[in-house]
């Protein structure tokens, strides 16, 4: 690799008009750069052109920023491992905008099972079992109540 002045200012000038190849690509291109020769600077144009529409799917769906960036993070690992299955290429766009959602739908999913789940682990532990033990219980406690009462004389 070239150390010298002129040699760093000839490898900036390559990756300048490799970024402008990039850039000018179509999303279909880049893919199959990605996906024929794992291209690094592919893939980075297709986090960049789609990354702010997918990032706004996941804050919109999940309203926390941390969770969002969880998402969108995991929208992208889902690119690199599935990115073979996307057809027509040229629809990258779409097809992430669709991971994006079921990604972000997850999280809000699993983020109120966890929230559920540490509230009721602040209950006493008789009432996180009537909690947990499900129909039979509840219909247990109506059948109690609604029981007649005798008094024994």
């Amino acid at each position: 690799m070239p150390t010298t002045g002129v040699g760093k200012a000839i490898q900036r000038l390559r990756t300048a008009v490799l970024a402008g190849d990039v850039a000018a690509a179509t999303d279909a291109e880049l893919l199959k750069g990605f996906l024929e020769r794992r291209d690094e600077a592919a893939f980075t144009a297709l986090v960049h052109r789609h990354g702010p529409m997918v990032h706004g799917v996941c804050r919109r769906v999940l309203r926390d920023h941390h969770d969002a960036d969880d998402a969108f993070q995991a929208t992208f690992l889902v690119l690199v491992r599935k990115a073979g299955t996307i057809s027509p290429r040229d629809l990258v766009g779409h097809w992430l905008h669709g991971v994006a959602y079921r990604t972000a739908l997850e999280a809000r999913t699993q983020a109120a099972r966890f929230s559920l789940a540490s509230k009721s682990s602040l209950l006493s532990p008789a009432r996180r079992f009537w909690k947990s033990s499900g129909t039979l219980n509840r219909s247990l406690a109506f059948a109690i109540r609604k029981a007649p009462q005798n008094s024994v004389k």
